[in-house]
């Protein structure tokens, strides 16, 4: 009981941090949106996946890997911290060198443009913070101790949005010649202010009473697990480099112009994409929290452990991705204008709604994989589906007529293809057969009056004549309070995960 506890009060823990993170990154998104404006923001979300391709390398891995060792009990806890924060600092400061050095010939190679030169100088000095902080937020993961990881995500993302907010309430954005410099400037603030809160706590109250334990952990141990996840990371942070330099330049083909061509981009995945990613926040908790649970009980040899844990995670997972998948699809083009004003087009929104259910099962499979040390599977997956996925954006993109809505359509397959390549290689290595129709029926099930709830609402609200954020909010939480309310009444085990 007590194992499964601290799954559950960690998943819960980090899911509380991840989403009070993801409500202040869609404040800031909210915000960024009007600071820079849809060009600008398509700028800013152009050099986004080459910073997290950057961050990738400076993190080597090492996050998994420290977790996953620190939870098999059988390293020594100081000497493995070393080696780890040894393994980011060669990595991370040859890169900010380099990346320093030869901003103005990435920024041509890359975007064709010189105007990215100053903002890959500004992302450059974030990477040795972010190395640091992913060795020490392992750490606090692998001991099960996840408030100061919780408490470092959400200042991180709060002081990013107090100061953009003060920039547009108190300066105005006429203020800075160069908007989009300002935002990207925001995030090195940010990673360092996180590295601060993770190195007081581990300095203060982990770090004198640390065990010593009876293996010696070598850099080989590290690298083991570590390398796989960062050449994962690496390609999902190289397919959107790719996208962003491929999306406009095969818009433009289909007969865009240069200016909607970025102003597409920023709004699909400046706009329409945080909206899919943001019930990720407790699908990625649940991921983080299952590989230290699952290499564990995968040391011990407990292989009824192991079942448990993954079924408790894939019902976890479904109980929570119906109802989101339903409103998103009954109210996310309405969501996306009232925080964005994108009137993004449902033919955009809804393959990448379709696609996110996926993706949520494709997070927890992934952790799931990488518990039991084979983190070079979710890695091998993700490579297979993102060629398919950029091929198809290649070939949704031939017909000008199509290609707005086929890109869109290509993403949310790559999702599709991924979580089912996690899926079958998990049940092949662990020989556990995952019973889908069990998992899935209960929750939707409990999806049909939620369906009715929101039609009879919508058909009250018009007789009313209701604004559009008060019609939303109450879609929301009856949606909320229904689905409950089915899940209590149908006998659902929600109880167990709380």
């Amino acid at each position: 009981m007590r194992k499964r506890r601290s799954l559950w009060w960690g998943t819960l823990t980090l899911t509380g941090a991840a989403v009070a993170s993801r409500g202040l990154g869609l404040i800031y998104r909210v915000l960024l949106a009007r600071f820079l404006g849809a060009e600008g923001l398509g700028f800013f979300q152009m050099i986004f996946p080459f910073y997290i391709a950057l961050v990738t390398l400076a993190m080597a891995g090492t996050p998994v890997a420290v977790s996953q060792l620190i939870a098999e009990d059988q390293t020594n806890p100081r000497l493995l911290m070393r080696l780890a924060l040894v393994i980011v600092t060669a990595v991370s400061l040859p890169l900010i060198v380099m990346v320093t050095l030869l901003a103005k010939p990435l920024a041509l190679a890359l975007y064709h443009d010189p105007r990215f030169v100053p903002l890959i100088m500004t992302i450059a000095p974030a990477l040795l913070a972010v190395g640091f902080s992913a060795v020490l937020r392992g750490y606090f993961v692998g001991i099960q101790q996840l408030a100061y990881p919780a408490v470092s995500q959400v200042s991180e993302q709060l002081i990013r949005v107090v100061i953009l907010y003060t920039i547009l309430n108190f300066l105005g954005r006429q203020a800075f010649h160069n908007a989009p410099l300002v935002a990207v400037a925001l995030i090195p603030l940010g990673e360092g202010v996180s590295l601060v809160i993770l190195g007081l706590a581990y300095i203060r109250a982990y770090a004198p009473n640390m065990p010593q334990a009876r293996h010696r952990t070598g850099v080989r141990d590290i690298l083991r697990l570590s390398l796989p996840v960062t050449f994962s990371r690496l390609l999902s942070s190289l397919v959107g480099v790719v996208e962003a330099v491929l999306i406009p330049l095969r818009l433009e083909a289909a007969g865009m112009n240069s200016y909607l061509a970025i102003r597409y981009f920023g709004q699909l995945t400046g706009m329409a994409l945080p909206l899919i990613f943001f019930p990720t926040a407790l699908t990625l908790s649940l991921s983080t929290n299952l590989v230290p649970v699952m290499a564990h009980k995968h040391a011990a040899q407990d292989t009824q452990g192991i079942r448990d844990s993954l079924m408790e995670g894939l019902e976890a997972t479904a109980l929570f991705t119906v109802p989101v998948t339903i409103l998103l699809l009954a109210l996310g083009v309405k969501l996306d204008d009232l925080f964005f004003h994108a009137h993004i087009s449902p033919a955009v929104f809804y393959p990448l709604v379709l696609g996110g259910f996926f993706l949520y099962f494709d997070i927890t499979l992934s952790g799931a994989l990488r518990g039991l040390g084979r983190t070079d599977i979710p890695m091998r997956n993700d490579l297979v589906a993102s060629v398919i996925e950029i091929a198809l954006i290649w070939v949704f993109t031939v017909n000008p007529h199509s290609a707005q809505a086929g890109i869109p359509a290509a993403i949310g397959i790559g999702f599709v293809l991924s979580m089912v390549f996690n899926a079958v290689s998990l049940a092949r290595l662990s020989r556990i057969s995952i019973p889908w129709g069990r998992i899935l029926a209960r929750p939707l099930a409990a999806a049909v009056p939620v369906l009715l709830t929101l039609a009879l609402w919508r058909i009250w609200g018009s007789s009313h004549h209701l604004t559009q954020a008060v019609s939303l909010t109450g879609s929301v939480g009856l949606t909320i309070m229904a689905y409950l309310l089915s899940l209590r009444l149908t006998g659902s085990t929600v109880h167990k995960f709380l």
